[in-house]
């Protein structure tokens, strides 16, 4: 009876530590005093620190140091396997590439060194302070949606890991419009995506379970939601998207991840005729209009509506 006290305590204990560090549903680390906490920090002891607050999230550490540290390095490893073995294909030297979803940036650093900049965005402030100080790079600026948004910066490439799983239908949709117009035209579109999945319950499934437990994995983006391929490729379609393609992940990577035994969703943005050359380096071409800074829908922003595409996976 004690040690179930016990561990009913420890339950509660986090939970509250995660709701006092969250900035409403499925913004994880997104209460202003993180970031505050994280420069107030001794520069020695700031990865620690940010690796003890992104444990506070059920999306990514586990609380011992060990473990937490080691997972750490796991993350490091594997993001790196999947921006040279999956992403490094589709990238230019002289991209400037938009991370949604960036999470710590663990795949955002790895992507850095390949291409001329990148961008990686998320809603949560804290897990980007995080990110600052675990993963820098020359070339990689970590901003909010919304700050992305006011740069009116347009970019070659958008790709997002392990983040739309966590997005109804609904949100999905506008994402997916907010990522086109953010997108040169010829512009790449890579989002990893579970399709075909029957232990994937679907958004109906979910939205059905009246559960305490479906309740709280609902209301706070732990839950994933099973598509269809038809169901992927007509909202991709519907946004604008064209040259739809599927790609089985095994086919091009083997990595210790949930990822490796899901897909590659490969899109363009079509709306412009482009030369060959141009089309298969996602570049404007020549003769084209170019395509000047604008005011423009915030990519991955409805999101922030209805999860938090920074924290759901440590990417």
């Amino acid at each position: 009876m004690a040690g179930s006290r016990s561990a009913t305590g420890q339950h509660v204990r986090r939970l509250v530590a995660i709701t006092a560090a969250s900035a409403g549903e499925q913004n994880f680390l997104g209460a202003r005093w993180v970031p505050v906490v994280l420069a107030a920090t001794p520069q020695r002891l700031r990865t620690d620190a940010a690796l003890r607050l992104l444990a506070l999230s059920p999306h990514y550490f586990a609380p011992g140091q060990r473990i937490r540290h080691s997972e750490a390095e796991r993350n490091r490893q594997t993001r790196q396997v999947l921006a040279d073995e999956v992403l490094a294909r589709y990238l230019h030297p002289d991209d400037d590439v938009l991370d949604v979803g960036c999470g710590p940036g663990y795949l955002a650093a790895a992507v850095a060194p390949r291409v001329h900049s990148v961008t990686a965005v998320d809603v949560s402030r804290g897990v980007l302070a995080c990110a600052r100080i675990l993963n820098p790079a020359p070339n990689l600026e970590y901003r909010t949606v919304d700050e992305f948004t006011r740069t009116q910066r347009d970019v070659d490439v958008v790709y997002s890991f392990a983040v739309v799983q966590h997005l109804t239908d609904e949100v999905f949709a506008r994402a997916l419009r907010d990522w086109h117009a953010a997108l040169r035209p010829g512009g790449l579109l890579i989002l990893h995506v579970v399709v075909d999945d029957p232990q994937w319950r679907t958004e109906a499934q979910w939205r059905a379970d009246r559960g305490l437990v479906g309740r709280v994995k609902f209301r706070f983006g732990l839950n994933c939601f099973g598509r269809t391929a038809e169901q992927v490729r007509g909202l991709a379609a519907a946004a604008g998207f064209g040259e739809l393609e599927l790609v089985p992940m095994a086919t091009v990577v083997d990595v210790d991840d949930d990822v490796a035994r899901q897909h590659l969703l490969l899109a363009r943005r079509m709306d412009v005729a482009l030369s060959g050359d141009a089309l298969a380096h996602g570049k404007r071409a020549a003769g084209s209009v170019p395509a000047q800074p604008r005011t423009r829908p915030v990519p991955g922003g409805p999101a922030a509506e209805q999860a938090d595409p920074a924290e759901l996976s440590p990417t």
